[in-house]
């Protein structure tokens, strides 16, 4: 057990990159999703916010 644990955290740099690159899909996915509707009203807002 303690083997086990000692090789986690050895490579925790590596497990962390993991989570960082699926949360990145998981965006990704959601960025996808959004219905070009509710992406034109995101853009206006944003265009009202840089004007």
């Amino acid at each position: 057990m303690s083997t086990i644990l000692l090789s986690l955290l050895r490579n925790i740099e590596t497990f962390e990159h993991i989570r960082v690159a699926v949360c990145a899909a998981r965006e990704y996915e959601r960025e996808l999703s959004v219905k070009p509707s509710a992406a034109s009203n995101v853009g206006a807002a944003t265009a009202a916010i840089v004007l």
